[in-house]
């Protein structure tokens, strides 16, 4: 400590700037998840898509930014800013931009705090009725009304993601391995039409990294999430009978390996995330959520090459499935989809040097 007080201030805080920019350009297969149903009923009923289409080419951009000023001897501090766009060219309102900012202290040997803030301010998700409009035509009598008048209820659907976080991590009794633990605060907002469906949420994260073999790395973590409709039974007629509560349990496992086992790549990564979710919905009027449960799962594989001293070049692809299990037959064919993307991808890394 007394030989970083000895260094000017000035010199502690003026570092380089270390940045990172991407551009992805790829394929979503999916973009609305629409279940097989859907996607059908579609081409009769073309309004449930909006201004979209199912699948889309989306184009994407991001820029991440590093700053270590040197405040404590020996334990590094870092701070973090990322800013990404996403824009999903066969629709008119999915584009987005995404924020997140973190703080890191180095306390030990493959231990750090970190707290952490993440916000997805504006997403498109699809066009759904609003059922507390005042023109809201039941199920039961829409067949007594034309297809305009139909297409009429339908509004497109956005929510905000924020969340908020701190974790801690130390090693473990294992060469270069070590643990993490992790609670965030999470809240997931929609417009004032859907406000019915609003949540927020408990995440519990524990995680292991095991890097003592020579050429693979295996990543692990497991996450526990409490979820609560925050806005059910609030006045308004769609949150007195409907109860979007949650609770769900995350596995998710990771593998990479370098050169060696990849002859055309500097690095390749396979992963693969389970996800168990059960609706805590009590309600009989709530088919839709009552007794629902579904499994998701996701598969993605990456593989990395340098092209040259700051620029790489990435190949990402990933196939999802969703498997819902409801008391309803309906319920199960609305709820399950699946959808595969691909995406190319362009990293440069450098940095802004103040000093010179």
């Amino acid at each position: 400590m007394d030989f970083v007080l000895a260094i000017p201030l000035m010199n502690r805080i003026i570092v380089p700037l270390y940045y990172t920019s991407t551009f992805s350009y790829g394929y979503d297969s999916n973009v609305l998840k629409f279940s097989d149903e859907e996607q059908i009923d579609s081409i009769s009923e073309p309004w449930v898509l909006g201004d979209n289409e199912i699948s889309s080419s989306v184009f994407k951009l991001g820029t991440k930014l590093n700053y270590i000023p040197y405040l404590f001897d020996n334990h590094e501090t870092k701070i973090s800013f990322k800013l990404n766009y996403s824009d999903f060219l066969a629709t008119s309102e999915k584009k987005y931009f995404s924020y997140s900012f973190k703080i890191s202290q180095h306390l030990a040997p493959f231990s750090w705090l970190k707290l952490s803030y993440s916000l997805l301010p504006d997403i498109y998700l699809r066009d759904y009725i609003d059922k507390d409009n005042p023109v809201y035509i039941p199920d039961a009598s829409i067949a007594d009304f034309d297809s305009s008048s139909v297409a009429q209820l339908y509004v497109s659907s956005f929510f905000s993601n924020e969340v908020i976080g701190i974790s801690y991590s130390n090693t473990i009794p294992l060469k270069n391995s070590y643990y993490s633990v992790m609670y965030s605060r999470q809240k997931q907002f929609y417009n004032s039409e859907f406000n019915e469906f609003d949540l927020e949420m408990n995440n519990f994260k524990i995680g292991f990294f095991i890097r003592n073999l020579k050429h693979f790395k295996f990543s692990t973590n497991y996450t526990i999430t409490d979820a609560v409709n925050i806005t059910l039974e609030n006045g308004q007629f769609s949150s007195s009978y409907k109860d979007r509560g949650f609770k769900e349990n995350k596995l998710w496992f990771n593998v990479s390996t370098g050169k060696k086992y990849s002859p055309y790549f500097d690095n390749i990564g396979f992963s693969l995330s389970l996800i168990n979710r059960k609706f805590t919905s009590i309600l009989n009027s709530d088919p839709l959520h009552i007794g629902r449960s579904h499994i998701d799962s996701k598969i993605s594989i990456s593989c990395k090459k340098n092209l040259m001293k700051n620029i790489d070049f990435k190949v990402l692809s990933s196939y999802r499935f969703r498997n819902t299990l409801s008391d309803e037959s309906f319920v199960e064919d609305l709820k399950s989809f699946k959808k595969y993307d691909f995406f190319i991808q362009f990293i440069y890394n450098s940095n802004l040097n103040f000093y010179y």
